[in-house]
């Protein structure tokens, strides 16, 4: 470990205290699992951290929550895992995720966890996504002893970064692998049992009470007070405590990385790599780095107030990407860390470049509309555009695997490329591509992807974004597009550090879907890009809040980043945490099968992910998803997404099977839902219930 930049070591004997009862103000009884320096019972305080999530501590997350208790009590830390009520073995029902009680909950938990003798009064909290979030909604409540938090990969808008809704447009593969899979994780019981406890019973109100989640965020399709529940947005001074937020290129969380760095008041710190949804210590793309140590200095300076220079060290740090051949999985990619002092970045500015137009060109590629004359490109509504790209918008573990060569993608849409590159690029934030744009219908989606074309015409995807064009004023109240009217839109880019080389070519190309990541809007038809002009004709204007600088057209802003760095990066640790090995498990062979079906028009989808894992006390839990997504081009508004989720949960002396079969489709007018739970226990029936409803679609 570098002596430059210490943390706490381990010193300390670990004793563990299994399914305390923390009780909430409502009554509702949580269960926590502590792990603590083993001279607590000798009158020694420890500060405390709270991890916050519904994935079950006492089967699926059982093996990492134990070696990370150990990592932190050997450290002089509390660690204090929860299960959300509903979940696991904690009392309530999970009604939905973060609400309102949930996040009092955690209140509750924080000031709890203070008031025990073992704790010096000083808490924080972490958590990687589900945890991440919570972490930041118990913050806004600013219990009083809350000092500093560690979200990974998180987000401060529910509505406009998460697995619900991108750009205004219902998700497909994020919302099928999340929400089906959590109706069968929240159908298990509260195991292991307490003596005298009639826990057969409290399992099937469980399974009677709990509902389907994947219902009401279907419902509230429009951004409101649905969303802003559990969202930091747009009140961002909520949140007191200190905060080390950790964020990855490839991971769906990274632009609010960004936005709590500007919009928060709180003493704040962020690191960004090429990370997808995984830990930033083994995940995929590299370098990799010790979060753990990153996490645990920042502790010890906010809650044992060890003058370490944690908050001295830059704003930002962030992993400038060079262009590698695009893989699905690589190990990692090229570049270099890099260091700012503060952000937004001081005067350091933005370049645009105009689509077929200007200084600086886009060329594009299409020929000019037959019709159209020069400057504009028309193109059809495909609903089955997108599979060379992510299978999610943001990766993970296999199958979620990042964007191959998008060439294909890209042969029957407008692309605008520019010349080779006399000198390099850099950028740093959120791009955005303003784009002036007709449709022939009245609901439609733009798809707007960055790409580094290589010297040999390789085709590597940057960034990209999405914006159904019903919320091309905001995605509180939409409304239609006016088929054949022409409207200056600004579609935002998810987030990028990356350095675009001397001779490669920079390409913006513009689709109408993203499929299997969004939902492709419902009517057939056409889109046209009109480029290369003076701008919006007359009588037309920009979006209120969106200026279009000297009158110019569509074009693709880049967020520059600085010549040189303001601040020393600091010297990461690499090696991977010292963490014990506990328990085990294995993993099915994951499937990513995109399959064309000539005959019927479709293009499907398929995905398999699953494995076991096995307690140290024996028990085994078995958690597998697999998915079909179809849609088809001739027909847009008729897509499906049916899973099969199966959990089997052996404990006790029982075995627990637990399967669910959604189905969900869609034609012009709703969307059809049929999610079908069935669960057995020891070989024959306990529960079943069937979920049907019917969701208009509005304006998506």
């Amino acid at each position: 470990m570098s002596d430059e930049r210490p943390a706490s070591q381990p010193r300390h004997g670990v004793t563990r205290r299994r399914d305390i009862r923390i009780r909430a103000r409502d009554g509702v009884e949580l269960s926590a699992h502590l792990w603590l320096p083993d001279d607590v019972d000798d009158g020694a305080r420890y500060p405390a951290i709270l991890e916050l999530i519904p994935y079950r501590k006492d089967d699926w997350r059982a093996n990492a929550d134990e070696a990370r208790g150990r990592y932190f009590a050997r450290r002089g830390y509390i660690l204090c895992r929860v299960d959300v009520r509903g979940t696991g073995r904690s009392d309530g029902l999970a009604l939905d995720e973060y609400t309102a009680d949930e996040t009092r909950d955690g209140y509750d938990a924080v000031e709890w966890l203070a008031d025990q003798p073992w704790c010096t009064g000083n808490v924080g909290m972490w958590g990687i996504s589900y945890g991440g979030f919570t972490a930041i909604q118990v913050a806004t409540l600013r219990p009083p002893h809350l000092r500093a938090i560690v979200p990974v990969y998180a987000t401060d808008d529910r509505y406009v970064s998460d697995v619900h809704y991108i750009g205004g447009c219902v998700t497909a593969s994020e919302l099928t692998q999340y929400a089906v899979s959590q109706v069968a994780s929240n159908a298990l019981p509260a195991l292991p049992a307490r003596d005298g406890e009639d826990w057969l019973s409290a399992w099937r109100l469980r399974l009677d009470q709990t509902p389907v989640w994947l219902v009401p965020w279907l419902r509230h399709q429009h951004d409101g007070p649905y969303w802003r529940q559990g969202s930091l947005a747009p009140d961002y001074g909520r949140v007191e405590a200190a905060m080390l937020l950790i964020g990855g290129w490839m991971d769906s969380y990274v632009d609010p990385v960004f936005r709590m760095l500007e919009r928060c008041d709180a003493p704040r710190r962020a690191i960004v790599g090429n990370w997808s949804h995984e830990f930033p210590d083994e995940g995929y793309p590299g370098p990799n780095l010790d979060w753990h140590h990153e996490m645990i200095r920042f502790f010890d300076y906010w809650l044992k107030a060890e003058s370490n220079g944690v908050m001295d060290e830059p704003a930002l740090t962030w992993f400038e990407r060079d262009f590698a051949p695009p893989v699905p999985f690589p190990a990692s990619w090229p570049g270099r860390w890099r260091a700012a002092s503060a952000y937004p970045l001081p005067e350091s500015g933005s370049r645009c470049l105009w689509l077929a137009s200007g200084d600086e060109p886009l060329r594009g590629r299409l020929e000019d509309d037959p019709i159209l004359g020069r400057g504009a490109a028309t193109f059809p509504h495909r609903a089955t555009t997108g599979t060379r790209g992510a299978l999610s918008w943001g990766a993970g573990s296999p199958p979620n695997g990042l964007a191959r060569d998008i060439r294909p993608d890209e042969a029957g849409v407008p692309t605008y490329t520019s010349a080779p590159l006399e000198a390099g690029i850099e950028v740093l934030g959120l791009p955005a591509a303003v784009l002036e744009v007709a449709a022939s219908m009245a609901v439609a989606t733009l798809v707007v992807r960055l790409s580094d074309v290589a010297p040999d015409g390789t085709s590597s995807q940057v960034t990209m974004g999405i914006l159904n064009l019903t919320h091309r004023d905001g995605h509180a109240e939409p409304r239609p597009l006016v088929p054949g009217e022409r409207v200056m839109v600004r579609v935002p880019l998810r987030a990028a550090g990356y350095r675009f080389a001397p001779g490669h070519r920079i390409r913006l190309s513009v689709a109408s879907a993203c499929w299997p990541v969004i939902w492709p809007s419902a009517e057939a038809g056409t889109i046209t890009v009109h480029h290369g002009g003076d701008g919006m004709p007359e009588g037309h204007s920009m979006p209120e809040g969106h200026s279009m600088p000297g009158g110019r057209g569509s074009r693709l802003e880049l967020p520059l980043a600085p010549a040189s760095d303001d601040a020393l990066v600091p010297s990461f640790r690499t090696a991977l945490p010292d963490l014990d090995a506990v328990g085990g498990g294995s993993d099915d062979p994951p499937r990513w099968q995109v399959t064309e079906d000539v005959m019927s028009g479709t293009v499907t989808v398929s995905t398999h992910d699953g494995g076991d894992t096995v307690i140290e006390d024996g028990s085994r839990l078995y958690s597998a998803e697999s998915h079909e997504l179809s849609a088809t081009d001739a027909d847009p508004a008729r897509a499906r997404m049916a899973s099969i989720v199966r959990y089997v949960l052996e404990r006790d002396g029982h075995r627990i099977e637990v399967d669910v079969d959604g189905d969900t489709t869609s034609d012009e007018a709703a969307f059809h839902l049929d999610i079908r739970l069935v669960v057995r226990l020891d070989e024959a029936p306990f529960f079943e219930r069937e979920t049907v409803e019917t969701i208009p679609r509005d304006l998506v």
